[in-house]
């Protein structure tokens, strides 16, 4: 059974959640006193900060999902320059043995255009094979064998940035999950103190008590 999906425990940004925090931490530390007698330390208020600050400092999904962008970019790119790369040679092979020839369909290259990147890196390879295996019929029209050694580097190139693509996918999914886990962490802990917060103003201040909420919401009376 595969792993579920880490839910949001808060309906907060992230980005609030960490103002919220940092905002009660500075009530916590005006109530030190108060908050000591419910066992809530300086350290312990001062490890919540320290957390909040390092979720601060951590990359955002909007970071991550960049990252992909712009890896899937090039990716793209370099498989667009590939498929040019084929089809010069194969208007070539198409002079020598004409379109409807059994050699021309050795190639392997119909429906380049919709081949997704791990057939599109097969073709280049049977491509740069075939070329070599009739080099001689098609030398004269300017196909050499750099010509095609230089698509097998380009389908390496390619091969390498697929690999980039997928490390990206895998990376953004791990770092959001990881992200959702310690905001869900600092909550859980931020709801607790403020629950100390609550405890402690509860009868004899409602402007203190309100110091403590989290989510907008009426004054409580005494």
């Amino acid at each position: 059974m595969g792993k579920q999906n880490v839910l949001r425990k808060y309906q907060l940004t992230d980005a609030d959640l960490i103002v919220k925090g940092k905002e009660k931490i500075r009530f916590m530390r005006r109530d030190k006193t108060a908050f000591a007698k419910f066992g809530i330390t300086e350290i312990m208020i001062a490890e919540l900060e320290t957390a909040l600050t390092a979720f601060g400092n951590s990359i955002t999904d909007i970071e991550a999902k960049s990252d992909q962008t712009a890896v899937t970019k090039t990716k793209n790119e370099k498989g667009e320059e590939l498929r040019t790369a084929i089809r010069e040679v194969m208007k070539r092979v198409e002079l020598v043995f004409g379109v409807n020839s059994a050699r021309y369909r050795l190639f392997c290259t119909s429906g380049i255009s919709k081949k997704n990147d791990s057939d599109l890196m097969i073709t280049a390879k049977v491509v740069a094979h075939a070329g070599k295996r009739y080099l001689e019929e098609l030398i004269e029209t300017g196909i050499t064998a750099a010509k095609l050694d230089a698509i097998i580097a380009l389908s390496i190139d390619f091969e390498e940035l697929v690999h980039r693509q997928h490390d990206k996918i895998w990376e953004r999914s791990f770092l959001k999950e990881n992200r959702i886990e310690q905001g869900n962490s600092i909550y859980e802990v931020l709801t607790r103190y403020t629950a100390v917060g609550f405890a402690i103003w509860e009868t004899s201040s409602v402007a203190k008590y309100n110091d403590y909420i989290i989510y907008n919401r009426a004054s409580r009376a005494l």
